[in-house]
């Protein structure tokens, strides 16, 4: 056909290019082909790898959390009986009052805060919730009046108060 049509020079330098550029098209198609693979390859490492790093991240924050809430536990613990040993001091140092206030002298055993101890001890020796309630009181402190063994209210009042017991406790 470039025989027997006239064309320039510019159209034969073009038709005579056009088997490589077909080539050159058919090495491009592939290099595409391959950059497409290559592309597939890498999303898909991509995606094993960010499941992965979900895993492993999943799995330290869980271990994180156990570790942190067993820290806690252990520390709710440990204040727990902390209040509880201060609580059964306050208790032995009620007791200790009342040991000592039973070993003065007869006038002072007929005082109102002696009697009010008396009162305050049998019911924390009935055994039953009242005295588990009566203790709570000691510990926690309570502004309620007490009464005598024979359940009258005294004149003057020994309030339950842990401090209180504590100076009173501590005397010698």
């Amino acid at each position: 056909m470039v025989t027997l049509r006239k064309i320039n020079a510019d159209q034969k330098a073009q038709i005579l290019k056009k088997p490589s550029l077909q080539a050159s098209l058919t090495q491009l198609e592939e290099q595409v082909s391959q950059y497409k693979k290559f592309d597939e390859e890498y999303k898909a490492r991509l995606s094993a790898e960010k499941a992965e790093f979900e895993k492993t991240f999943t799995e330290r924050a869980a271990k994180e959390l156990e570790e942190a809430v067993a820290a806690a536990k252990a520390e709710a613990m440990a204040d727990n009986e902390k209040e509880q040993r201060a609580g059964l001091l306050l208790v032995s140092q009620f007791l200790r009052l009342a040991a000592v206030r039973r070993s003065e002298d007869e006038t002072s055993a007929l005082s109102d805060e002696n009697k009010a101890l008396e009162g305050i001890l049998s019911k924390i020796y009935s055994g039953d919730e009242n005295a588990v309630d009566n203790m709570v009181k000691i510990i926690q402190g309570s502004e309620e009046p007490t009464v005598s063994v024979n359940f009258e209210p005294l004149t003057t009042t020994c309030q339950y108060s842990g401090n209180n017991v504590r100076k009173v406790a501590n005397k010698p």
